[in-house]
């Protein structure tokens, strides 16, 4: 029984969430979300092009004096 009253309110509780007329606070964070996934992939890529870069020139250094 206990189960059953919590999916209940768990239920009321996300239907209000979703059913507000405002609904800013859903938009504030699917924006908040996506902003900070492009913020990443953008330092991913930019770390990730560093080590190739560096990885590139230790290639280099070792075929001139290897």
């Amino acid at each position: 029984m206990k189960i059953k009253i919590l999916v209940k309110k768990l239920g009321f509780l996300i239907r209000n969430f979703f059913s507000d007329d405002y609904g800013g606070n859903l938009v504030e964070y699917a924006l908040l979300i996506g902003f900070g996934l492009f913020i990443f992939f953008i330092i991913t890529g930019v770390i990730t092009s560093i080590l190739d870069w560096t990885v590139g020139l230790s290639n280099d250094f070792l075929d001139i004096f290897g």
